[in-house]
């Protein structure tokens, strides 16, 4: 086999980057599937304040932004017990008793509470925006509240909506004196009848987005910050093991044995001494022939079964080595090789528990034995 179609096909230089492609993809993989969810959920249309579309609440995120210099997304069930003013907007599906979960929640914290107004569906030829087609009824979006309060929502003849009942005062009124945003007597939290007040569509013109302001800035201090809630639509983002991989405090575990992991490639790509030849798949020489022969013989359970031809070897060489005559019968042969060494074992005896052995451990005792009685009698050393 020639060294050219033993050569590698692939040259240092082009593993490497084949390596380090890998790498970087599957790296990618993982960080994406951590925070896929996060990196693009604006793409999703609806009533939040990622929503680019008429009805999202875009627009007074970056209006906060702009005034205070940062608005915190809410993403996660324990953030929600924030010192910070949290506007809530509810989506039509909302059943009463998680807006009742959230308001005792929030009983001490000032909160927003922005109601549902407009029935839309998707755009085909745009995904982040929205079609309606029509609103939701004021008697339905009475009942998500009712377990906070007994307020009657009424619509004007311009289509705003307004609120009524008893516990509730008026915050922000329209020209006809009717409240467009109320406070509950009994804790920190504002109520927006009409989301048009905060959401994209409402903020086209000067007045809107001053009007928009008042209403977030209700509760500022100068010391609290304005949050939007997010887990009410979807975009809640809990801990798991991945996003933990690579955030504090298992940040640097994880690059360790990035590192790790590196070093052993590096390690397998180096080659420390020259290369072994390709073994031959048959040997060749007498070696070869043995080890085959004795490989036959033990898987056919009979190595136990040649201790009459190792004996009859070693007769013939034992008789060569001390000057034996050529022409001695056997059995006169076995009598001349017993008298070789008159203190030991007779050859005979040992020729004899070889021939009948009954197992390879007999075998190799008596093997032994003939080896050593050789040795003896020729004096080999």
């Amino acid at each position: 086999m020639s060294a050219d179609t033993t050569a590698s096909p692939f040259t240092m230089r082009t593993v490497l980057v084949l390596v380090a492609l890998g790498v970087v993809g599957f790296l990618s993989f993982l960080l994406m599937t951590a925070y896929g969810e996060d990196l693009q959920p604006s793409q999703r249309p609806g009533n939040h304040a990622l929503a680019t579309s008429a009805i999202g609440f875009f627009g007074a995120a970056e209006l906060v932004r702009q005034v205070h210099g940062s608005a915190r997304m809410v993403r996660r069930d324990g953030d929600l017990d924030t010192s910070d003013t949290l506007v809530i907007t509810l989506e039509p599906t909302t059943d009463p008793e998680t807006v009742e979960k959230l308001i005792k929640r929030r009983a001490s914290q000032p909160t927003i509470l922005v109601l549902p107004k407009w029935l839309t569906m998707p755009r085909r030829d745009k995904p982040a925006w929205v079609t309606s087609f029509g609103t939701i009824p004021t008697g339905t979006v009475s009942q998500q509240i009712a377990k906070v309060t007994s307020a009657s929502i009424s619509e004007t003849p311009n289509g705003l909506r307004t609120l009524s009942g008893a516990g509730l005062e008026p915050v922000l009124e329209d020209s006809g004196g009717k409240a467009l945003v109320v406070t509950m007597k009994d804790q920190p939290t504002l109520i927006v009848a009409d989301p048009d007040l905060l959401d994209n569509q409402g903020l086209k013109t000067l007045a809107g987005a001053a009007r928009a302001m008042e209403v977030l800035d209700w509760f500022d201090d100068g010391q609290r910050g304005i949050a939007f809630d997010l887990t009410l639509h979807g975009f809640s983002s809990n801990p798991n093991l991945l996003k933990l991989a690579f955030e504090a405090p298992f940040l640097p575990l994880t690059l360790c044995l990035l590192v790790a992991a590196l070093l052993a490639g590096w390690h397998a790509l180096l080659r420390f001494g020259p290369a072994l030849p390709e073994l031959r798949g048959v040997a060749f020489g007498k070696r070869a022939i043995a080890e085959n022969g004795a490989a036959l013989l033990r898987l056919a359970g009979r190595r136990h079964r040649t201790g009459d031809r190792y004996a009859a070897l070693i007769r013939d060489s034992a008789a060569g080595a001390t000057g034996a005559p050529p022409n001695l019968p056997p059995e006169a042969l076995d009598r001349y090789l017993d008298r070789l060494d008159k203190d030991g074992e007779p050859f005979t005896a040992m020729a004899e528990r070889a021939s009948h052995a009954q197992d390879t451990r007999a075998l190799l005792d008596a093997a032994r034995a003939l080896y050593q009685w050789k040795r003896t009698v020729t004096r080999e050393h």
